[in-house]
Order: structure tokens, then sequence, then C-alpha cells
């Protein structure tokens, strides 16, 4: 489960921003946190940003799914003769030559780790781990600083710090060589961070891999959710297409779909009633839910698949623009579905356009993150339990909607004042 995401130099994140899912001493909806810690520690099981169109956040999981990336890819990537594939704050001359940095803290297999690196243009500068708040290893440039002989011998952190080079990660080295507690670390990050963000990956190929493996449960959870979210469809079922390529002129075919259709042979078949005139069910139909399913049937079911493992399993889900295509009630049906007293361990983090679930029965005030630039295009997040509002802490009962599309915590689209006429008969033309 995820404590804590510090990120800085970043896209748009200029100095450290810290965006945290430790629940905070509220006492609003204490079912949408989880106790982890005998009452010491509790976390919370979901999380909406809020903003402008630009403001940044995107950027904060587009920070995570690099971070996630750099560690998974460290070894390959390593062996490439260019420069890391860094993007630091552009809009600084100072920042554009600084390091940009990662921190990430999260609890997995009882363990509760904080690992974290600086990178540059060219190499790692700095590298660190912590397991339980006791240092397994600190990395400084090409040394390796300091390490636990609890964690790994002497000798053998020399010898495997010798196969790290300067683009790559020691811990994904460690990983590779056998070494217990990397493993777990890297294995959390492989199969328990997923990040939707809208980069062109196809979600539906995840359902499709579920449905045709005969995961059961996986299927009845995800009917049932259908049915709750009213799309009218009774079942689900994958089959092999019968297109064939080498029955088609591919000529004729653009270069980017026959790609598609060579990778995605299954189709996802949704099953519809067939009714009379006197409105009786007489039989049913199948279509090819791709195709013929309206695009938010379709983004539902890109989205639904993920968002069951993650309840499942205890993962961490985050979602980009979640009500892009999804009805304002279906953003609030999922965000209901990972705050249920039954969800125990999935957590869900989005960011949204929706104001409808800026709402004090849905989410507590640390549940809600905003994101704003500065004057110097910098961005910055705050939760709502940290705003303050002419020196006064946001209340429990405040109208969340009503005050922030209002502007009262910041975070929206400044519209200058504009002449409608100017806008249509700019140059002297007309649209």
């Amino acid at each position: 489960m995820l404590l804590e995401f510090k990120v800085k130099n970043f896209l748009s994140f200029k100095d450290e921003q810290i965006f945290s899912m430790v629940a905070s001493n509220l006492t609003e909806l204490p079912e949408n946190r989880i106790e982890v810690s005998e009452g010491d520690l509790y976390l919370l099981k979901s999380a909406s940003i809020f903003g402008a169109n630009a403001s940044g956040k995107s950027n904060l999981l587009a920070g995570i799914s690099f971070m996630r990336g750099f560690i998974l890819n460290s070894v390959k990537d390593s062996q490439d003769e260019g420069n890391i594939a860094n993007i630091s704050f552009a809009l600084n001359t100072e920042y554009q030559k600084k390091n940009t940095e990662f921190e990430l803290t999260f609890l997995h297999n009882d363990l509760l780790v904080r690992y974290g690196f600086e990178i540059g243009k060219k190499k790692v500068d700095e590298e660190w781990l912590y397991i339980d708040e006791e240092l397994v290893f600190l990395r400084k440039d090409s040394i390796l600083a300091e390490f636990s002989i609890d964690y790994i011998k002497e000798d053998e952190a020399y010898l495997k710090f010798s196969m790290t080079n300067e683009k790559s990660l020691f811990l994904t080295i460690l990983s590779t060589t056998n070494t217990k507690f990397a493993e777990i670390i890297l294995d959390f990050f492989r199969n328990n961070i997923n990040v939707i963000n809208g980069l062109g990956i196809s979600r539906i190929d995840f359902t499709k891999r579920m449905i045709k493996d005969g995961d059961k449960k996986f299927k009845e959870q995800l009917l049932e959710m259908l049915k709750v979210a009213d799309f009218n469809i009774n079942n689900l079922e994958v089959k092999e297409s019968k297109f064939q390529i080498q029955n088609v002129d591919d000529s004729e075919i653009p270069e980017e779909i026959l790609n598609q259709l060579k990778l995605d042979t299954n189709r996802l078949l949704s099953e519809h009633n067939v009714y009379d005139a006197k409105g009786e069910i007489v039989g049913i139909h199948k279509f090819d839910s791709e195709v013929f399913e309206s695009s938010g049937t379709n983004e539902f079911l890109k989205i639904a698949g993920p968002i069951i493992d993650t309840l499942q399993h205890g993962k961490i889900l985050f979602i980009d623009e979640i009500d892009a295509q999804l009805h304002p009630l279906m953003t609030r049906y999922i965000l209901e579905l990972f705050n249920s007293e039954h969800n125990n361990s999935g957590q869900l983090i989005i960011t949204s356009h929706n104001s409808t679930i800026l709402d004090n029965e849905l989410q507590r005030r640390d549940q809600i993150w905003f994101a704003e630039k500065d004057i110097l295009e910098a961005s910055h997040l705050t939760s709502l339990a940290n705003y303050r509002f002419k020196g006064e802490v946001v209340r429990k009962d405040e109208k969340y909607e009503k005050n922030y599309l209002r502007g009262k915590y910041g975070a929206i689209p400044f519209i200058k004042p504009y002449s409608v006429e100017n806008i249509f008969h700019s140059n002297s033309e007309e649209f």
C-alpha cells in the first residue's frame, strides 16, 4: 500500500511536492481509511486530484509511471549510449541543469519500504533504501557509501555494486542477482502499481485475458458492476477473431490499424436481450463491444478489469482523467467501491474535473487534493485538509463543490474577460 510519493524537478514540478495517502486525525468518514498498524497508522483507500487544465495533475501520475519504468528497465536501458530520458522543469534555467528526484514509501509483504533516487541526464547521482526505517544502502555517485550487513554481506555488497554502472540502479541489479529483499521490492513495482494515463495503451486486453482464462470470480464481479451501472449487458465472452490478414490487401489498410489487427485477435462480445413487439424477451444478440458499444461503455470495460484486480489483490491503481468518457455518477460509483468497508487493501488515486465528487459524504478532506501553478508556472499540490482560507481550515460540513467552483480553494482556470465579438472577428475574418 502507498504511504507517500515525493517528486522534485520533474515536468511542471519544480520544488519538492509530497503526495500522501496517510490518513490524518480527521474524524469524518472513518470507513474511508484502512488500519495498518494497531491504531498508529491509517492509510486512505482513495484520493482525487483536481485542478485546471495544465495544472500538473497528470504529471503526478507521470512521475509515478516514470519512476516505475526507470526501476524495472534500469539494467536494459543503462546499456544505451544516449542520455537518461530525464525530463526536468524546463521553465527555469537553474533547474534545467539540476537533478530530478523521486521517493516512494509503501508497505509490501509486511515490509515498510522507503526507496528513492536522484538522477541527472547522464547518470544516477544518489540512491537510497530503507526497510522498516533501517538504512539498507546509500549510494552516492559511483560509491556505495553505506550499507547494512543485516541485509547484504560485505563481500556480496561490493561485488554486486561493481556490476552497477552509472546509469543503472543498484536495487535493480540486486533483484537480478537473487537478493531476496530486492526481489520483493521489484515485485511491488512490477505487479502492485498500475497507472492508466491515456498514453495509447489499451487496457481492454487485461479484461479480455481474465475472461478468456476462465477467472469465474473476476467475471462475476465484472458482470455485477455492469449490472449496477445499468449497461444492460447480460454476459461477456471472448472469441478469436475470424479476421485473416492474408485475405485482405494490406496496402488498403493504414499501417496503424493493420498493426492493431495483427496484435488483437481476441474480440470481446457483449450479450444483450432481443425483444418482440410486446416487450417480451425472445432471444439474445452478441455485439463486438469495441465496435458497437458506446465509448463510455468501452471506457468502463477498460478500467473495470484493473479496478477488480486492484480490489481483489490489494494493489494501487492510478487513473488519469477518469471522467473523460464516464458519466459523473459512474466516477462516484467507482470511488464508493474503493471507500467501501469491504475493501481492506486496494487503493485508488484519480485525477478529475468532476466536481460532483467534491462531496463531504463521499470523501474526507485529506482525500481531496488540488494542483495549481504559481506565477512562474511551477505546479504545487495541496490537500484540502491542509488548505487555509483567510487563515481558517476548511470545515468538514462545508459545501466543497460549491466553494471549489467559486474559486475558494483555487485550482480552477482563470478565464480572462473577453469579447465574443473579438473572438469571431479577429483579423477581420469570420468563421
